[in-house]
Order: C-alpha cells, then sequence, then structure tokens
C-alpha cells in the first residue's frame, strides 16, 4: 500500500511540472526569457561650460550659476543587456530658469521636456546627447537655490532615471559695480575739462 502511494504521489508530481511547463502564467502573457536581458540604463551628468570635466552633481561650494550663465548636461543612454533594444524614448525634464541654446529632439514649452527617440542600441553600445541651456530670470530667486535636471529612458518594457543637481544664485548688481560707476563719471568729467582747457589754449581765449 505504502509502495503505491508513492508512486501515485510521484505521479502527481510530473502532473504538475508538465502542467507548469505548459501554462507558466509567464508563457501564458507573452513573456519569454530574453525578455529579461534586455535592460537599459541612463546616466546623467552636468558642467559649466568653463570646466572640461561633467559632473553627477555640482555642489555650491564647487560653483553657483548666476545669470547668464551657460549650463551643459550630458545623457548617455546604453543597452547593459544581451539582445537589441528597438525604439528607445528619452525624455528630459528642464528645471526652471533656463533658456535653452541647443537640445536633440524636440522641445515641449509647455511641459519644459525635450524628447527624442533612438532607434535601436545594440549589446553595449551607447549614445551620448547634449544639452546646453543659459540660466534666466534668476532675478525671480531670493536665495540661492538647487535645481535637479532628470533624464528618462525607456525601451523593451523598461525605464531608467538619472538626475542631476546644481545651484543658482539670485542675480545681483555687482559689488564693484557703483565704484565702477563713479570712476567713470569722473573719467568724463576729467575728459571734458581737459577738452575745454585745450580749446582755450589753442584760441588763446
Amino acid at each position: 500500500m505504502e509502495h503505491k502511494i508513492i508512486n501515485f504521489s510521484l505521479a502527481l508530481g510530473a502532473i504538475a511540472v508538465l502542467f507548469l511547463s505548459l501554462f507558466s502564467p509567464t508563457k501564458a502573457f507573452g513573456y519569454n526569457d530574453t525578455d529579461s536581458t534586455k535592460t537599459i540604463s541612463i546616466d546623467k551628468k552636468i558642467r559649466s561650460v568653463d570646466d572640461s570635466q561633467y559632473y553627477d552633481n555640482v555642489e555650491s561650494s564647487k560653483k553657483t550659476f548666476y545669470e547668464n550663465d551657460v549650463v551643459e548636461f550630458q545623457i548617455e543612454v546604453k543597452n547593459i543587456g544581451t539582445q537589441p533594444i528597438y525604439n528607445i524614448n528619452v525624455k528630459d525634464m528642464l528645471p526652471k530658469y533656463l533658456s535653452l541654446v541647443f537640445n536633440p529632439g524636440k522641445f515641449d514649452s509647455d511641459q519644459y521636456i525635450v524628447e527624442w527617440n533612438i532607434d535601436k542600441l545594440e549589446t553595449n553600445e551607447s549614445k551620448k546627447y547634449l544639452i546646453r541651456a543659459k540660466i534666466n530670470d534668476s532675478i525671480k530667486l531670493n536665495v540661492s537655490t538647487k535645481q535637479t535636471n532628470k533624464a528618462e529612458a525607456c525601451g523593451a518594457g523598461q525605464c531608467d532615471v538619472d538626475t542631476a543637481s546644481y545651484f543658482i544664485g539670485k542675480a545681483t548688481v555687482p559689488a564693484t559695480g557703483a565704484s565702477d560707476i563713479a570712476i567713470k563719471t569722473i573719467l568724463v568729467t576729467l575728459l571734458a575739462a581737459g577738452g575745454f582747457s585745450l580749446r582755450k589754449f589753442v584760441r588763446e581765449y
């Protein structure tokens, strides 16, 4: 009797394995083993145009950006899986106080989003894109403010996100502004007086 029970259990186990292999939930929904190997990665970096190196973030201790300063973002999209990835959508969500200088793809001025597509990335293939912008309207800021730029890449049913942050300072008149004006005023006055004296000397009256 015990021998029959064991044989019956083994038979039930075999049937269960066969059932799962035929009616696997992943197969039922159209997935296969190769889908899990498709992996996409995005890397977002930032730099000032007077710096040759890109950074993940720029802290205020390193540099604070002011009105009309130019900032550049580098976006690298890479296929780190084992299968090609097609029709990749990339979006860059720009923060406030920026005026675009150049960018890939199209720009939605209402949403403040730069968007473009990559037709295909082979295994281990990557592509880099640049977005350059100028600090604009920072006069509206009362204090130094941290800004975060977010980029997103989606393909093969997967998405990856990365950010880069930096600081904008309130636009102010330089500390030397008043003295510069005073110096220029004095120079203009002296030149005018010198010209008047020279005219009197030449005309002898």
